[in-house]
């Protein structure tokens, strides 16, 4: 299986302040020593890891981010950043979603979808309305 770990707050502490070209705060951050044996343990029993931040998609900050991973010791297998801040994972077709509702995100995608349709049929009803009366 492939486990997807945000940085921040889940694998270590936060790193505040970070920006485009700026690392700094990158060396105050610590490991969160529960997630990393977690990790470790994953990686023994073959799964792959992949790490999703959501720091910016900047050179300094990755390369960064990668040295305080491997002085750390912290496994992972991908590294990605930009990770979007609330996001709803669209993992199904949305006008499956109803089906699936009780896995992850899929509720909120299948009331969105709902509440999509009903707009549309309504906005449908009344061009329809419209052109009757010309």
């Amino acid at each position: 299986m492939n486990f997807v770990f945000n940085l921040d707050n889940v694998v270590c502490t936060p790193a505040k302040g970070i920006r485009f070209g700026i690392i700094d705060y990158i060396e105050h951050c610590r490991p969160i020593e529960d997630t990393v044996i977690f990790m470790k343990w994953l990686v023994e029993r073959g799964h792959t890891i992949t790490i999703w931040c959501e720091r910016p998609n900047d050179l300094a900050v990755k390369l960064g981010t990668e040295s305080w991973l491997k002085l750390n010791q912290i496994p992972y297998d991908r590294l990605l950043f930009d990770r979007p801040l609330h996001m709803v994972n669209v993992d199904e077709t949305p006008s499956h979603a109803k089906f699936y509702k009780h896995l992850g995100d899929l509720g909120i995608v299948a009331e969105m979808y709902e509440e999509w349709k009903n707009e549309r049929q309504r906005k449908s009803s009344e061009f329809s309305g419209q052109e009757n009366k010309h």
